[in-house]
């Protein structure tokens, strides 16, 4: 063990005390032994330090400390990585788990392809249901895609360019935070957690290193997304939303409404990044696609909010700053003059997600 570099592993967690127990004790079963936990509380009124410091006792590699930033998990997980001891940093949530050899092969992946990240793809469950979103048809096909594409390295694809393009251009993607394992030296003063983001804190970090870093995506899960229904994001099955009932529904409404505007601000993170970064070839398309994704979002809560026309009006001349377009030009109409009347033409720029 004296030879493996340290790693750091970073949980933030707000009132998880009855659930925290299996991610912490996931670290625990890892194969790869050097390794210190941060457990990160986000001003927890639970029990969740008397549940850490239990392990901590018998384990002097976890720690439990208090978020002393901005409240919210890019405060708490900033405040991780500014205590983190380690040569390697690794997050995880505090409701999923990591299988044993996620450490040991990312770490091992990291040396034999000379690369700088390693991500992995993950499990989801939700409740009894095992879902491995990567094994449908879509999903093989461009995974095969960037084999053909990049270099391979056993069951991992390395990328050096091209990554920031594939990520805007393409609305599936493979990197989440909980399979992140990068080393510290990379990280600079301006790569910290943005704070004022409550969703999309993750995507906007990971992606400020796609166009400057060599990154390994391993094609097999590391780790089990549970979905949770008091998630900020994933609270409902979007796929069964009905968008013409939404604004009968004002608490859902009101959900889709925060997650929508907080995916806006991350959009626009990502555009000021496209266009600062001095690496891209095709930058115009970049900020085309983005401007295209900002206007439907904003179209989207225009369409759901028809009821509450000052609203809907708003966010409609707002798509239109984005994208002047026959859909928000129709929408704008049937808004002003239609009023809560299903059109299943205005319905197909729809993106809840």
């Amino acid at each position: 063990m004296r030879d493996e570099p340290l790693v750091s592993v970073i949980i933030p967690t707000y009132n998880r005390a009855d659930i925290i127990t299996s991610s912490i004790q996931s670290v625990i079963d890892q194969t790869y032994r050097n390794w210190e936990l941060i457990v990160v509380s986000d001003c927890c009124s639970d029990h969740t330090k008397e549940v850490v410091e239990s392990y901590s006792k018998s384990d002097p590699r976890i720690r439990f400390i208090v978020n002393n930033r901005t409240k919210g998990v890019g405060g708490a997980r900033n405040c991780g990585l500014l205590s983190a001891q380690g040569s390697y940093i690794s997050f995880l949530d505090s409701d999923d788990q990591w299988f044993p050899y996620h450490l040991q092969d990312s770490i091992q992946m990291l040396g034999d392809s000379r690369s700088d990240i390693c991500f992995a793809l993950w499990e989801e469950h939700h409740g009894a249901t095992v879902y491995q979103s990567y094994n449908n048809e879509v999903e093989q096909r461009l995974l095969d895609e960037m084999r053909a594409q990049y270099e391979t390295k056993g069951d991992a694809i390395i990328i050096e360019h091209g990554l920031m393009e594939r990520f805007v251009l393409n609305p599936r993607h493979f990197y989440s935070i909980n399979s992140m394992v990068l080393k510290k030296r990379l990280l600079q003063p301006s790569d910290l957690f943005n704070e004022q983001f409550s969703i999309g804190e993750d995507t906007s970090f990971i992606i400020r290193f796609f166009d400057r870093c060599r990154i390994a995506l391993i094609t097999k899960p590391h780790f089990i997304y549970n979905q949770s229904p008091d998630s900020v994001y994933l609270f409902c099955d979007r796929r069964l939303l009905d968008p013409d009932t939404l604004c009968l529904q004002q608490e859902l409404l009101d959900k889709i409404e925060f997650v929508g505007l907080q995916t806006i601000n991350m959009r626009l993170e990502m555009q000021a990044l496209v266009r600062r970064s001095p690496h891209l070839g095709n930058r115009k398309r970049l900020e085309q696609e983005i401007k295209y994704m900002l206007a439907r979002q904003y179209y989207t809560l225009s369409y759901i909010h028809k009821l509450n026309k000052r609203k809907a009006v708003r966010y409609c001349f707002l798509s239109m700053r984005y994208s002047f377009n026959a859909f928000n030009l129709l929408l704008l109409s049937h808004i002003v003059f239609g009023g809560s009347k299903r059109s299943d033409f205005l319905r197909k720029p729809l993106n809840l997600w």
